[in-house]
């Protein structure tokens, strides 16, 4: 039977459709068995199971991070308004009000439209190029920022303008990953609600600009006594350069590092074509042009206006602008209102007419903490803080002789010399240093003979410390500079030691405190704590003691420096109760000083011209000033007003073998030669004398001879000729070295010396006997042209101490 040809051609197609089919199928399971053999292969790989637990974990954290991103991109809430900001006060130790820092700064609300337009392209061109393209947030930037912060280099933040926004409205200006994360999804969510020119205008109006301003037309107003919309280019780009860190680039602090920041953002405006080439070189070659610093604090005590100026800006640095105006913070400084107030009258009762010296004085009392601070006779009539040198906006000043306990620190210190040292003192001394001679002279060409350090710091003998400098070396001295307090860079000179570094008021007083606490330091600090607006404690002072130096040693330096006061060039400074202290005047009277303290309390004192030493005093209301005149007087007014009524405390007394000369260092004799007939000449040479300032001899016995005495020597070598005298008949004599370090002229060491004596020669005759002697000769041994001739006999050596007490007393010295 023939078959249906429709249904032959369907069963055929149908056939090999299935073949087909069936061949796919097994292809298809070839290749997924190929496919699962290749990953089992690659599973089995060592590569595989090191990699698969990273790799998972990756995974994992990724999908993590990315659920956390949601969860917290739905639960962080963009707040309709800024929460409502509150003063910061500043108290003083007891809690009394001492300044209010203004709310809000100083702010004036303006317009987008009424800003200059190159403000807006200033500030997109240096902060956030990309501002007009993104969503909020820089992803290249976080990551970039991110990878940064991971690898240890420098912090830096990645936000953009709407970031910097979001958190200077709504967050705090701590440093973490949840702010950071917080903040960039609150700039997502303003960037999606807001228009670019309203995120533009918010920012401009509440961006800090550091002197307590907010927002662009405060800062135009504060800064160039103008407007927002008549600002140049350079003042908008000095404006917008402010804003990473306002205080430390202001003009008036830094002018060199607020030019560099303005030209980074003229630069930053004609890369992006804001600015033509010729304009930015135009530009950048304008002047600063800004304003002296107005105060941005309200004082409710009417005084301290330079340390209320300090704490401030300490707050701004630690807390940021925008905690310290608005945070509603309590300040507590270690300022004492009627410490501050004493100190302020003291110096208005010396230099308060037109036409006086300017005077600082900072006061810290035992706990390091700063009591009082005048950087100056007034704030309005100088803004710059003379009390803390070059982070006031000044400069150092040289501290003259007020630098010599530090010198006086470092001799006690090696153990070698003690106050009873002796130098010699003339009127000038020239000293040979690595570079050249160094001429040296003391104050009105006085001569004072031979003298300890003690009387050489009381009458601060300049010839004196300038040799104690060279013994004890200029990098020991600046290495205990800086362990005592003094944070300026010092170069070892030997003329430091006479004040020829740069310090300030506030070094010198942590350096003096220092020695008023047996040897250590506190660093001075004048915020005790901060609050925060609920009362907890969110930043306590660091109060951690080192030790500079030993306790002995600083009590030493400390019955030293009362000699200053009680009979020295520091009489002025006499409280009627136990002060030490320092006077310290530098060349032509261009800086004078008085730094000194008692038990619990420290107080430096400078005066000067603020142009600098070359305005000297040699004439302020007919008497020159040194710091045994003004300064002292000064020191001793404020001193005796804060410690009326309070029981006096002494010192401790310093180690008793301070007090005593050091002991001798073992000393040598040498004789060449060691023996010979009488009329010998003998040279006598040693070593081990340099504190055998007031006299050095040697004597011959029997026969009473002895060399000229040599004096003001500190020479450790030492030379004297002896003649054996022609009538000896002793065969034996003895040659003995005298020292005199100041007490008396003492045996120290000795040698022995063989006398050649001739017996007589007889010759008897028939009728007589005579008796002669070989002649002795008439002239000594000429003395040796170069070095000494070894003898055939070996040089006797003795070594001795100075005295029998000496075995009881300290170190050897090795200068006197």
């Amino acid at each position: 039977m023939a078959g249906d040809p429709a249904k032959t051609a369907a069963t055929g197609s149908t056939g090999t459709a299935g073949k087909a089919g069936t061949a796919g199928k097994a292809a298809g399971s070839r290749a997924g068995s190929a496919a699962k053999g290749r990953i089992a292969r690659f599973r089995a790989t060592r590569f595989w199971r090191w990699a698969r637990w990273p790799v998972g974990a990756g995974l994992a954290a990724g999908f993590l991070g990315f659920v956390a991103i949601v969860l917290l991109y739905a639960s962080v809430e963009l707040p309709d308004d800024p929460p409502e900001l509150e003063s910061s006060v500043i108290v003083d130790a007891k809690g009394r009000p001492l300044a209010a820092l203004q709310k809000d700064g100083l702010r004036v609300h303006v317009d987008l439209e009424d800003v200059n337009p190159v403000v807006v392209d200033a500030l997109i061109a240096a902060e956030d190029r990309g501002f007009r393209d993104h969503q909020g947030i820089d992803p290249r930037g976080l990551l970039r920022a991110f990878t940064n912060n991971v690898a240890g280099g420098s912090t830096q933040g990645g936000s953009t303008i709407t970031q910097q926004l979001v958190k200077n409205s709504y967050l705090s200006s701590e440093r973490t990953y949840r702010r950071k994360a917080e903040e960039a999804l609150l700039a997502v969510k303003l960037d999606r609600r807001s228009d670019k020119d309203d995120i533009l205008e918010r920012y401009l109006n509440i961006v800090y600009f550091g002197r307590g301003t907010y927002g662009i037309q405060a800062a135009a107003d504060v800064y160039f006594d103008t407007t927002a919309a008549e600002l140049t280019v350079p003042q908008a780009a000095l404006l917008i350069g402010l804003l990473r860190a306002p205080e430390s680039s202001d003009p008036a602090r830094d002018p060199e590092l607020a030019t560099q920041r303005r030209d980074s953002v003229i630069t930053a405006l004609v890369e992006v074509g804001d600015l033509t080439a010729a304009e930015g070189r135009e530009a950048r070659a304008s002047e600063l042009g800004a304003q002296p610093v107005k105060p941005s604090v309200t004082l409710s005590a009417d005084v301290g206006a330079h340390v209320v100026e300090w704490i401030r800006s300490q707050a701004v640095e630690r807390f940021g602008a925008e905690v310290v105006y608005g945070g509603g913070l309590t300040i507590h400084s270690t300022i004492d209102i009627d410490h501050q107030a004493a100190a302020e009258a003291s110096v208005l009762e010396a230099v308060g007419q037109p036409g006086d010296p300017q005077a600082a004085l900072v006061a810290v009392d035992s706990e390091g903490a700063v009591r009082a601070h005048v950087g100056g006779r007034s704030y309005e009539e100088l803004n710059v803080d003379l009390a803390r040198g070059t982070d006031g906006g000044g400069s150092g000043r040289q501290p003259g002789s007020t630098f010599k306990p530090i010198a006086l620190a470092a001799a006690l210190e090696g153990g070698d010399l003690t106050l009873a040292s002796r130098y010699p003192a003339p009127p000038q001394l020239t000293i040979e240093t690595p570079d050249g001679p160094w001429d040296v002279s003391n104050s009105g060409g006085a001569d004072h003979g031979n003298v300890d350090l003690t009387t050489a710091t009381a009458k601060s003998i300049n010839t004196v410390y300038a040799q104690l400098m060279v013994d004890v070396t200029p990098e020991t001295v600046v290495a205990l500079a800086g362990g005592l307090g003094i944070t300026d860079e010092l170069q070892p000179d030997p003329a430091l030691v006479l004040g020829t570094g740069e310090v300030s008021v506030i070094d010198l007083a942590s350096v003096y405190s220092t020695f008023a606490r047996d040897g250590e330091r506190i660093a001075p600090y004048v915020i005790a704590k901060v609050e925060d607006r609920d009362g907890q404690e969110i930043y306590a002072a660091d109060r951690a003691r080192t030790r500079a130096i030993d306790a002995g040693t600083a009590r030493g330096v400390t019955h030293a420096l009362r000699q200053v006061i009680d009979a020295g060039t520091g009489s002025r400074a006499g409280i009627g109760r136990p002060a030490a202290g320092k006077t310290g005047t530098t060349q032509s009277n261009g800086d004078a000083w008085f730094a000194g303290y008692t038990p619990t309390l420290t107080a430096a004192v400078w005066m000067g011209y603020p142009e600098g030493p070359q305005r000297t005093m040699t004439d302020v209301r007919g008497e020159a000033v040194n710091g045994g005149t003004l300064p002292a007087e000064i020191w001793q007014r404020y001193m005796a007003k804060v410690l009326e009524g309070t029981d006096p405390t002494d010192f401790e007394p310093p180690p008793p073998e301070l007090l005593e000369l050091p002991e001798l260092a073992a000393t040598t004799v040498v004789l060449s030669p060691t023996s010979g007939p009488p009329g010998t000449r003998i040279d006598v040479t040693g070593e081990g004398y340099e504190q055998c300032v007031a006299g050095w001899f040697a004597t011959l016995d029997p026969g009473d001879v002895t060399s000229a005495p040599e004096t003001g020597s500190t020479e450790p070598s030492r030379a004297a000729v002896l003649e054996v005298p022609l009538a000896a008949t002793e065969p034996k004599a003895t040659v003995t070295i005298h020292c005199d370090r100041g007490d008396g002229a003492k045996p120290v060491a000795e040698a022995a010396f063989a006398v050649d004596i001739v017996a007589p020669t007889t010759t008897t005759t028939s009728t007589s006997t005579t008796t002669t002697s070989a002649p002795a000769p008439t002239t000594a041994p000429p003395p040796p042209t170069s070095a000494p001739v070894a003898p055939t006999v070996p040089a006797t050596t003795t070594t001795a101490a100075a005295d029998p007490a000496a075995q009881d007393r300290g170190p050897a010295a090795s200068g006197g």
